[in-house]
């Protein structure tokens, strides 16, 4: 069992920058210097999800997030998997690096397979973290009813509210009130159009048939107690990907990166340094 590390006071993000892209802005924060890493938040996040690894890992890696399409202030963009992964490819061009290493969690991971199946050479490593292929739903199929649910909820309760249920799904039992509410508050600032294209594109995505083409070290966490990610859509995931690292985060639900942060980021840290040695 892995429980919270660390004295429950979430870092201080940075500031928030933002760049112009072809599709509209896009926001992001950025700390640090040296090799890249970039971020990807899932469905309940922003830029603003990765408080503490920010503050580990710029000690010696210039560390990047970016705020979704539709998410934070950034702009949105077409309710395709495509149109996401084109606003990586321009995000990431920008960084003026010729590889980065790229992290992508739940929503994140899905955009970020797509994309290192399709630019390989812009990608030293890749961290999928509580990801899933996508579900591969016809054009035809209707918004899901958990979808639906939440947007009632959302407009019946308002954001604190909403905000907090969301927390409680991600920290069940969480006993640092500080992670909690700052969790809360990142899920209650969440754009209700961009969710739900967000969550339109991971219904109609799939990426089983690009997965088997990753060229590159992919690590694939996932919490041992994660409920939100479907089975079938884990198991899709670990059979089609070429993995070099597999671990089963003990206890570990659907937010390590708020849950046990230390831990979370020791694995990371640890695949990406392994490079050194390859």
């Amino acid at each position: 069992m892995v429980t919270f590390s660390g004295n429950g006071v979430v870092p201080v993000c940075p500031k928030l920058q933002s760049i112009n892209l072809s599709h509209g802005k896009v926001s992001f924060r950025s700390v640090g210097a040296g090799d890249s890493i970039v971020f990807l938040h899932g469905l309940l996040g922003s830029s603003k999800s990765w408080a503490f690894q920010f503050e580990y890992f710029s000690r010696k890696y210039r560390v990047i997030a970016w705020d979704a399409p539709g998410f934070g202030q950034s702009d949105m963009v077409s309710v395709s998997i495509d149109a996401y992964v084109e606003a990586l490819r321009e995000f990431i061009a920008k960084l003026d690096q010729p590889k980065v290493f790229l992290v992508g969690h739940s929503m994140g991971g899905t955009v970020a397979a797509r994309f290192c199946a399709e630019y390989p050479a812009m990608v030293s490593r890749l961290v999928l973290s509580c990801s899933h292929p996508g579900y591969g739903d016809p054009e035809t199929a209707p918004m899901s009813k958990k979808f639906e649910n939440r947007m009632r909820e959302l407009k019946e309760f308002g954001a604190r509210a909403y905000g907090m249920n969301r927390a409680k799904e991600l920290l069940p039992g969480q006993k640092t009130a500080p992670v909690f509410e700052y969790a809360a508050e990142v899920a209650s600032e969440v754009n209700p159009e961009g969710l739900r294209r967000a969550t339109r594109m991971l219904q109609l995505a799939d990426n089983r048939p690009h997965l088997p083409k990753l060229e590159m070290p992919v690590l694939v966490l996932f919490g041992e107690m994660d409920t939100v990610v479907q089975p079938k859509l884990k198991s899709d995931l670990l059979k089609q990907t070429p993995i070099t690292k597999h671990v089963e985060m003990p206890g570990l639900l659907h937010a390590p990166y708020f849950q046990a942060p230390d831990y979370y980021n020791r694995l990371i840290d640890d695949f990406l340094s392994e490079r050194q040695h390859c």
